[in-house]
């Protein structure tokens, strides 16, 4: 069984395809309905932290009702894609018994790339702070550095770095390479495919994407 973890703007139709792809290598999957958007005004740092733990939680009670059911899944696995991998790394730290995890596209240091990233959503919510609360970016860095309980960070020193596929991309402008590194450093360097694409143009590659995570899932279970 694989848990999917969407990106920031939910991606339903993207989720369906990797869903749906994953279905045909073999396993089963389940996605956990989206708590609320993130990065989007009223939201500040706090509670951009309470959705964060929100989603982390209703992602663990969903793996609590697939462990009880009548014939559970032998082994579980974690999929999360761009902010969902952030999410998964979260997610994995404090689920220990999970088989696994692949990461795609995510990073780590929010309070950074909240600056950096070019989503438009993330920019559009930068901006909106500055306006509404005349505010710099100094600012944000500090408050969503100090107030970001559920930053990646703090929690992949905790994942064994066995269980970890690390998938990035080397001309991503959302989680820009050196977020990508800073994660994957945190998780003790676990076995990687870079792709030579951006964010979304990664979805070009897809179906190599895929089969890593699929290989990697099937090889934890041997282990």
């Amino acid at each position: 069984m694989v848990l999917l973890v969407p990106i920031l703007a939910g991606g339903e139709d993207l989720m369906d395809q990797v869903a749906n792809r994953l279905v045909d290598r073999g396993f089963d999957t389940a996605l956990c309905a989206r708590v609320g958007p993130a990065l989007k005004p009223p939201q500040r740092a706090a509670e951009l932290d309470e959705l964060f733990r929100r989603t982390v939680l209703h992602q663990r009670l969903l793996l609590r009702w697939l462990r009880q059911a009548a014939t559970p899944p032998p082994s579980i696995f974690v999929l999360g894609i761009s902010l969902g991998g952030m999410v998964a790394t979260v997610l994995t730290a404090v689920e220990p018994t999970l088989s696994g995890t692949a990461l795609v596209l995510s990073g780590a240091g929010i309070a950074d790339l909240v600056v950096v990233s070019s989503e438009p959503r993330v920019q559009a919510w930068r901006r909106w702070r500055h306006t509404e609360d005349a505010v710099g970016d100094d600012h944000l860095r500090w408050e969503l550095g100090t107030r970001m309980r559920h930053e990646p960070l703090r929690f992949a020193g905790a994942i064994a770095t066995r269980k970890v596929l690390f998938v990035g991309g080397l001309f991503d402008s959302v989680v820009p390479p050196w977020h990508q590194d800073l994660l994957w450093e945190a998780l003790g360097r676990p076995a990687r495919l870079d792709v030579p694409l951006g964010h979304y143009s990664a979805a070009l590659a897809i179906g190599p994407i895929l089969d890593a995570a699929a290989n990697h899932f099937r090889d934890a279970t041997r282990q």
